[in-house]
């Protein structure tokens, strides 16, 4: 007995403990872990070292060198030495263009970072829903496996008595293998999913996880709200604002371009000679041909951008039909839900050993009801979290 529980100890320790999240938790476990992020972070490190380098381009670079000359004259071997200092000290339009352009990608990069967090925002929304469908789902299928596994065992007892054919055996076992392989599929895909919340979080893949319930909240939105929403995404838009210092940046850079002349200043020491130089183009002849590719790539800018705002007033012209069609949806399912309760209470009200199946199939339908009840909450509140989303906000916003 005491080597039982010595045993039972050490299993207790090995245990592994079960972490329980909610949205906004595997959220802040995101924010710190998450590789995409991270990448993000580094990316405008260096895009912020790069603008830091922009500003100091009048930094000296210094050289060392050496050379051996012959002297055919003296018939000699006459060793040098040098030490040389450079330093641009102006270019006059390119110097500050350099540094806008700098600047411009580290905003853009800024830009795609704060993008990128409400993303995740309304993908965990999208996985935590995704989670609790296929739990559902699994209740549902394993109650459907219980009633055909029944069916296919009373029939082969039947079977054996000479009440049942071999095609109805097999008819029923069909049924329940089909069943069954349901369940496991919903099963995988509950796993599944719970493994890219762990892989979003970054928690260990091995880690085991439980996920609390999306709240329950009633929405609705009137036809002035998405009116509003679409007028602050088509001001507010990430992507949009993108564009928007893409296109800046190739507008400064086709100004400079255009310039025939660029005066550059630059300082040179060294051990025998110093000097400061100036120093312009007079002739480039590959200053059209760099024009034209500018043009060309604004224009291709142009044309981005303009799909990206047909396709946001696309959403919101439309949201009024979807958001009536899930309301619709919505409403649908909890009457369906209100009748497969009924049916339950009636057909356990009515149990008997004969009419076991019936309580059985009444009891899968009431599940099955209940997850197309929680699928027609979440497509309400997905649809619109997506909107917060392109209108610039947090997606997290529809549960307050």
């Amino acid at each position: 007995m005491r080597l039982f529980f010595l045993l039972f100890s050490f299993a207790l320790c090995l245990a592994q403990e079960v972490l329980e999240l909610d949205y906004r938790q595997a959220y802040e476990l995101a924010l710190k872990n998450n590789r995409e992020l991270q990448r993000l972070r580094y990316q405008i490190q260096a895009l912020n070292i790069d603008y830091e380098l922009a500003k100091k381009y009048y930094l000296p670079v210094v050289s060392v060198g050496a050379s051996i000359i012959y002297d055919a004259d003296k018939k000699e071997w006459i060793r040098e030495a040098n030490i040389n200092l450079s330093s641009l000290i102006y270019e006059f339009q390119r110097t500050s263009l350099r540094i806008d352009i700098s600047r411009l990608r580290r905003d853009m990069a800024q830009l795609l970072l704060e993008q990128l967090q409400r993303d995740l925002q309304l993908r965990i929304l999208r996985l935590f829903s995704e989670a609790e469908l296929y739990r559902k789902l699994t209740e549902v299928k394993r109650e459907e496996m219980a009633v055909a596994f029944v069916r296919f065992d009373r029939a082969r007892e039947r079977k054996e008595l000479g009440l049942a054919t071999d095609h109805e055996v097999f008819r029923l076992e069909s049924i329940y293998r089909e069943r069954r392989s349901e369940l496991l599929q919903a099963q995988y895909m509950l796993n599944k999913t719970l493994l890219e919340i762990k892989k979003l979080t970054g928690l260990p893949l091995e880690s085991l996880i439980t996920l609390k319930e999306l709240p329950k909240k009633d929405f609705d939105i009137k036809e002035e709200d998405l009116k509003g929403l679409m007028d602050m995404a088509l001001k507010n838009n990430a992507n949009l604002k993108i564009k928007d210092l893409e296109l800046k940046s190739y507008e400064d850079e086709i100004r400079v371009a255009k310039e025939p002349f660029s005066m550059r200043v630059g300082l040179k020491l060294s051990t025998y000679r110093s000097s400061l130089e100036l120093s312009t183009p007079v002739i480039d002849t590959t200053r059209p041909y760099r024009v034209d590719r500018l043009m060309a790539l604004k224009q291709q800018a142009i044309t981005e951008r303009e799909d990206l705002e047909h396709n946001i007033k696309l959403v919101f012209l439309s949201a009024p039909y979807e958001w009536e069609y899930l309301k619709a949806r919505l409403t649908e399912t909890a009457t369906k839900d209100r009748y497969a309760e009924e049916n339950l209470t009636l057909r356990r009200s009515e149990y008997e050993l004969e009419l076991a199946f019936d309580l059985g199939y009444a009891m899968s339908e009431k599940s099955e009801a209940e997850r197309q009840l929680i699928k027609a909450r979440h497509d309400l509140l997905l649809f619109l979290a997506q909107l917060y989303n392109l209108a610039g906000l947090e997606p997290f916003k529809v549960l307050e």
